[in-house]
């Protein structure tokens, strides 16, 4: 993937933040990057990292000024710059307010924007329930035009058995084949375990 104009929308999972930022760098070579996050990541600290210190990282990565409030969300579709949007990680909570039209967050209202103007949104699941009641919001999610996922599996099955991560090593090619309306397959890989 080379010279596209990618949105890139980061929310909860915090501990996969650190892959997180591999994939960034590498997109970051041949592409412009913009990066969005979620109020949480904006403003909480962690165990796995300082908030100011993790977006300095990203400003830094992406050469860009990290967006992260519904008014820099809303400007994404009259300006119409960007080709695909990435959401990598994306919990839970965001996939059940995109699942069910809920815009009342940077990442989702970002993510309606890019529909408005026909992009495509690929998004990378990290949640601990993605095989209990959240399962029915990732479904649906895949089950929309303009969606597509970053293949998944069950992370940590005999220690936490509803637990789904992407495999983030997949991300590029997964946003090369969503440029084409393509969903990458295999999408449900087999655990880690």
């Amino acid at each position: 993937m080379k010279n596209k104009h990618i949105l890139f929308g980061i929310c909860g999972s915090f501990c996969n933040h650190q892959v997180i930022l591999k994939q960034l760098k590498k997109l970051c070579m041949d592409n412009d990057v913009q990066v969005i996050v979620s109020e949480n990541v904006y403003t909480c600290d962690t165990r796995f990292f300082k908030h100011d210190e993790f977006l300095k990282t990203l400003e830094t990565i992406s050469t860009h000024k990290v967006w992260h409030t519904i008014i820099e969300a809303e400007a994404i579709g009259p300006s119409n710059q960007q080709d695909i949007m990435v959401i990598a990680p994306m919990s839970a909570t965001v996939a059940a307010k995109l699942a069910n039209g809920i815009y009342d967050h940077p990442i989702t209202l970002a993510a309606k924007a890019m529909l408005r103007n026909g992009k495509n949104i690929v998004f990378g699941i990290a949640t601990n329930d993605g095989l209990g009641i959240s399962g029915v919001n990732i479904m649906k999610l895949l089950s929309f035009k303009q969606f597509y996922a970053i293949p998944f599996r069950q992370d940590a099955p005999f220690q936490k058995e509803r637990s789904v991560v992407a495999k983030w090593e997949l991300l590029e090619e997964s946003l090369d084949q969503a440029l084409i309306n393509k969903q990458l397959q295999p999408l449900l890989l087999g655990s880690k375990q």
